[in-house]
């Protein structure tokens, strides 16, 4: 009996993991957990600050804007950032993002007496952005398992769960009784932290070209375009880690009761995530994402009658599972294309084109802003619309 509950639970994880793999995991926990304890309450924190010379729809249209400083500039420097970590390697540009974004964090803490630096912020943002994803994408790409790739993707998945619950519960309590300056100070010593599981061994780079404007022409090639219009997707990404965590701060009223419904949706969701990694490598991954998609949808229309805690904790829950189901298999694909293509090439593809479904977003979450307020259901009908394109890829 034992025995068969091994081998059956032993089928939702990976055994394969090459050692990069490895690295990459504890740099990522490391890493996110420092993210996670900022990043569910960055957006309230831009909120707050602008909503001293605002009123609410005022507010939100400056940190919309704010974050469309950030992806427009990082549209622009994702080739660039690619450059670098073909040139440098993969785990020497994740090592220099983790500085930008240190200095990023503490652009951020500065806006509240200088306004000026959130914007000098935003820049440091897109610049950590660019050096950070092309290489974690293409590292994990290049050395993931063929055969169980969606269960490395959910353990990753899992184990960030973890650090997701026990970060924002953490700055919850940090927020309640102290201030952001020890958050954001506990955060950039993890941040830097991070790098030395990744360095502990030396990686071995083959300097290697890649062509800016090549990105480019791939992006609006008509071979990829079913591809580009599915990632145009994530533009309702966007607004879920935006206009929703601002949406739960007003409906919660403190930082604390944030971070307890973010953690606590996360355990409900955490069980999820191995059976749908398992599900990607057993069965058609296409097929689970399409039903994902259309799940997805539903949270987005649910969220129109979330108007009380309860109601936010079960709606939370279960669009943090039924997202998963889209990005799980829809990454196990990525990857592979990655593999078997161009690395590089089809990473960088992936991050702009759903850079344009975020600028995309925010754009018409601007105009929605200006014709509804608070706009609150405009906005959450919009990402629903959005999340269809998933049904593309």
């Amino acid at each position: 009996m034992l025995g068969k509950l091994k081998i059956f639970f032993g089928g939702f994880f990976a055994s394969s993991l090459a050692q990069q793999v490895k690295e990459l995991y504890s740099s990522t926990l490391i890493l996110n957990f420092a993210a996670m304890a900022i990043s569910l309450f960055e957006p309230v924190f831009l909120y707050l600050i602008f909503i001293k010379t605002h009123d609410l729809a005022g507010s939100l249209q400056l940190v919309l804007y704010f974050y469309l400083v950030v992806y427009a500039l990082y549209f622009v420097l994702l080739p660039l950032g690619a450059k670098i970590a073909k040139g440098f390697g993969y785990e020497h540009t994740i090592a220099l993002s983790t500085v930008f974004m240190v200095i990023y964090y503490a652009c951020l803490f500065a806006g509240q007496f200088h306004p000026l630096t959130l914007w000098i912020a935003a820049v440091v943002y897109a610049i950590d952005k660019a050096l950070y994803w092309p290489a974690y994408h293409a590292d994990f790409a290049r050395f993931s398992n063929n055969g169980e790739r969606g269960r490395e993707i959910s353990n990753l998945t899992v184990l960030n769960s973890a650090v997701e619950v026990i970060g924002p519960l953490g700055a919850g309590f940090i927020l309640k009784f102290y201030d952001f300056k020890i958050l954001f100070i506990l955060a950039s010593v993890l941040i830097f932290l991070s790098n030395i599981p990744m360095l502990i061994t030396k990686e071995k780079v083959q300097p290697k070209p890649f062509p800016y404007f090549e990105a480019y022409k791939r992006l609006f090639s008509k071979e990829r375009r079913r591809y580009f219009w599915a990632y145009l997707g994530f533009g309702e990404e966007l607004i879920a880690m935006v206009i929703w965590p601002i949406f739960i701060y007003l409906v919660v009223g403190d930082f604390l009761g944030l971070g307890l419904i973010s953690g606590f949706s996360i355990i409900l969701a955490t069980a999820v995530y191995l059976y749908i990694g398992h599900i990607s490598d057993k069965h058609d991954r296409r097929v689970v994402l399409r039903a994902g998609s259309i799940f997805y949808f539903f949270g987005w229309l649910f969220r129109l009658l979330a108007r009380t805690v309860m109601g936010i904790f079960m709606i939370d829950s279960y669009s943090r599972i039924t997202k998963q189901a889209v990005v799980i298999p829809m990454m196990s694909d990525v990857y592979q294309e990655a593999k078997e293509e161009s690395v590089m090439g089809t990473v960088v593809f992936f991050e702009m084109a759903l850079t344009i479904g975020k600028i995309l977003a925010m754009l018409l979450s601007i105009a929605l802003l200006n014709i509804f307020v608070p706009g609150w259901n405009a906005l959450f009908i919009l990402a629903g619309v959005m999340s269809l394109l998933y049904l593309k890829f």
